[in-house]
């Protein structure tokens, strides 16, 4: 078929135009080191989009399972109970030190970690195979067509991604970002949606299944000021002006039943996956 459009192309002109996304290039590891105590904050009360993730993916108890992009283990941990094996690959230390917590918290022992950048890492000899490959918001690479196709080359029977659909930001958090960052640096933030990772499977003779839904995540904090550092900490470390992140906690905050406070966003989400046709 004739190919009107190269997605990959234009996908790496567009990341290429963030300033943010070339520093999470040069140093990944750097930059989720810094993260990973606020990303697990953030993660730690959500339940429902994980939920929501883990009975979409068809992980059977024998399986051996990839987590390419673990971070902190809001998906290996729990596909650990079912799984026979996980193998949580990440480039940050720092997140995979408190995905290795979690998994003993739960008396897991069946998992290993990799402390790797996808791109560098080389299958059959960083790491083997597995039944079944999931990569849940971890696509920010610049050749995303290569990682794509090594997704798929670490898969025995299915792939899984987990990927935003349309903008990822709700209209009070776009308000946020603009305030903090400015227009310009807003629109840089995050990556395209994922009609791209999906056409640019389609070009490499891939067809996958997708879902959209729209995804609830909550946070829980302490305290109004609690969510306030954790923001600063994941998005815009060393930020001294906090009153536009009070402004929009203030709105955003609702308190529960144990009179602790819970920020609420529904994000859509494309669900994509496809079956090996060797498997």
């Amino acid at each position: 078929m004739h190919r009107i459009i190269d997605w990959n192309e234009l996908w790496k002109a567009l990341h290429a135009g963030s300033s943010e996304r070339a520093e999470k290039d040069r140093d990944p590891a750097a930059h989720w080191d810094k993260r990973a105590a606020a990303y697990r904050r953030i993660t730690q009360d959500e339940k429902k989009a994980t939920e929501h993730e883990l009975a979409i993916l068809d992980v059977r108890s024998g399986d051996t399972v990839l987590d390419m992009g673990a971070g902190t283990g809001r998906l290996a941990v729990p596909v650990a109970r079912t799984a026979a094996h996980v193998t949580a690959l990440d480039p940050s230390e720092g997140m995979l030190s408190v995905l290795r917590e979690r998994m003993a918290e739960e008396g897991l022992t069946n998992y290993s970690t990799v402390t790797m950048r996808w791109e560098d890492t080389v299958i059959w000899k960083d790491i083997d195979p597995h039944d079944v490959v999931v990569a849940a918001f971890s696509l920010g690479f610049y050749d995303l067509a290569a990682a794509l196709e090594k997704l798929d080359a670490a898969a025995r029977r299915s792939v899984y991604l987990f990927w935003h659909a349309g903008e990822w930001r709700n209209p009070d958090e776009m308000a946020l970002y603009r305030a903090v960052f400015g227009e310009e640096a807003t629109m840089q933030k995050g990556y395209p949606d994922y009609i791209y990772p999906v056409n640019i499977l389609h070009d490499a003779g891939i067809y996958p299944n997708v879902t959209i839904y729209r995804a609830v995540w909550d946070a829980v904090y302490d305290s109004p000021e609690e969510a306030v550092r954790t923001w600063v900490a994941m998005h815009n470390p060393g930020m001294e002006d906090l009153a536009p992140i009070r402004e929009y906690f203030t709105r955003a905050l609702r308190k529960n039943e144990s009179g602790r406070y819970v920020e609420t966003t529904v994000r859509p989400t494309a669900a994509i996956w496809w079956e090996k046709t060797n498997g």
